[in-house]
């Protein structure tokens, strides 16, 4: 049995022009522990754990394509940092055909890591950037779905009408209305069970599609205030929302990060299956 259906959030990494300086600030927002991988081949890739179960990382940011520049307020200097949302699946060389034949790009074609994994990188027809994860001896994060942990992911576009069709056809996704008051975007399903959502773009201030991480906390309002605190930014402060309280930040690198306290039963980012 898999850890991950095919077509769920299973990994989540950022990229960043200064690791040491972005592992600082995350460790000191949300608690996490950082440790470097000691492979040489790795290249300073650097892990996060909360609680003991790894839940994301941090590298060098080496992917200088249109889709990964600026997505912010463009006030940072050289490349900014971004998060990658990496979705499982069985066969990276098939869904790499899937993505061409949909209209997709390919930006990093399928590569081996390490025996970790196989990976590959791809655009949406919008320009979304996102991953996906083959896996080998990791099979992506221990946790999710929990404070300290990324809590959901979502698809930040204003080509919501392709993205229906080019997820349905690469990721197996299928978007469905949400069902709550004030959310008329879809929430992407896989087999019945809710993986992702969806959020117009300028709802924060991206100017670019991305696919957009949210961290599990237990105190929005605390970690919001810490993250400027700590050198990051507030574009929209903390407010009450049908899926929890969440607040959208940017680290001091200008990546895009929202913290959010999960409302009861609202489901986690990746739909594990064992």
């Amino acid at each position: 049995m898999t850890r991950y259906a095919p077509g769920t959030p299973a990994w989540f990494d950022l990229g960043s022009p200064d690791v040491a300086a972005s592992a600082d600030f995350y460790t000191r927002l949300l608690g996490w522990s950082a440790d470097v991988v000691s492979d040489p081949g790795a290249a300073g890739y650097t892990t996060f754990t909360s609680g003991g179960a790894l839940v994301a990382a941090v590298a060098h940011h080496q992917i200088d394509t249109p889709y990964h520049r600026p997505y912010g307020p463009d006030g940072h200097k050289g490349m900014p940092a971004i998060w990658t949302v990496y979705f499982a699946t069985d066969d990276a060389d098939a869904l790499t055909k899937r993505v061409e034949t949909a209209g997709g790009e390919i930006i990093m074609s399928p590569m081996d890591v390490l025996g970790m994994g196989r990976m590959a990188v791809y655009a949406d027809p919008a320009g979304a950037a996102f991953a996906v994860w083959q896996k080998g001896a990791m099979e992506g994060a221990e946790a999710t779905g929990v404070p300290g942990a990324i809590g959901w992911v979502e698809l930040v576009t204003d080509g919501v009408a392709a993205a229906r069709d080019f997820y349905a056809a690469t990721l197996g996704l299928t978007p469905v209305d949400a069902g709550l008051p004030g959310i008329t975007d879809p929430v992407w399903h896989l087999n019945g069970t809710p993986v992702a959502g969806t959020r117009r773009l300028g709802v924060t201030g991206a100017v670019r599609p991305h696919w957009a991480v949210a961290v599990a906390v237990h105190d929005c309002d605390a970690t919001a205030r810490r993250a400027a605190e700590l050198g990051g930014s507030i574009e929209n402060p903390p407010a009450d929302t049908p899926r929890g309280r969440r607040a959208d930040l940017l680290d001091p690198h200008g990546a895009g990060l929202t913290v959010i306290e999960l409302a009861e039963g609202f489901p986690a980012a990746a739909g594990r299956t064992s």
